[in-house]
């Protein structure tokens, strides 16, 4: 796999943790398998080959109190994906069996996606993405407020890079105040970034840290933003916050 396309399978991955996060709140039984996927969640993020174990170990965990949490067992399926390109495949081999069972199963359609992609497996892996997008459009006509259908749809155009429309969604999901919407905000600064917005990025990761001040991809993301704007003192003081609050990259 070449470094490009590396990068943009892990792009949908890094959108794929975020997004599942919202669904593991369903029930207060819960709780305790909530705490190992915050700690499975913060090994992801700091991007490091032996805490990629670690966490797959936290999401067993977690599985162990929830064994019916979808969202967990995605999670899983991620990580299984980024390990290996072996593993890749079990992951493919779960999102399948999920598939089978239903086939309008849109998160299982992205999981699905990240997994062919990682595999360089590229036409399958968009039209995985183009079909999520297809469920997605179908909820969104019925309820135009879905906000959580917006929020989907956004990170599966995000994984095809189409960032126009990505932007258009995370638009969306922001007016609607959904659960979500700092998450898109983050989400919407690192897209305005890499377009050279750089005013605009940084005035999204604002409003994105004063609505969660511990929000560690905003504080980093404004980093790489105030950098390349040469602010690097208020870069430093960014890249300092997303330390203090556990980023390890």
């Amino acid at each position: 796999m070449n470094g490009k396309s590396k990068m943009r399978a892990w792009t949908g991955v890094a959108m794929v943790l975020i997004v599942l996060s919202a669904m593991c709140l369903v029930a207060a039984a819960q709780e305790t398998a909530n705490d190992w996927v915050k700690k499975g969640d913060d090994l992801m993020n700091s991007m490091a080959s032996e805490s990629l174990t670690e966490a797959l170990n936290a999401y067993d965990k977690a599985l162990q109190m929830d064994s019916q949490n979808e969202s967990i067992l995605l999670r899983k399926t991620v990580v299984l994906d980024i390990i290996t390109i072996g593993t890749a495949t079990e992951a493919l081999g779960i999102v399948e069996k999920k598939l089978e069972n239903n086939p309008q199963d849109a998160l299982a359609w992205q999981a699905r996606g990240v997994a062919l992609n990682y595999l360089s497996i590229e036409q399958e892996a968009t039209q995985s993405f183009e079909k999520a997008i297809e469920i997605y459009d179908q909820e969104i006509q019925k309820d135009p407020k879905n906000g959580t259908a917006w929020w989907y749809k956004a990170e599966n155009l995000a994984n095809l890079q189409r960032f126009e429309e990505a932007l258009i969604a995370y638009e969306k999901v922001i007016e609607l105040d959904h659960p979500r919407k700092v998450d898109a905000l983050s989400t919407k600064g690192g897209i305005l970034m890499q377009y050279g917005r750089l005013e605009e990025s940084i005035s999204a990761l604002d409003k994105a840290t004063e609505l969660d001040p511990n929000h560690i991809t905003s504080w980093f993301t404004k980093g790489q933003a105030l950098k390349e704007m040469g602010h690097n003192a208020e870069s430093e003081a960014a890249y300092a916050k997303a330390r203090e609050l556990g980023y390890k990259g």
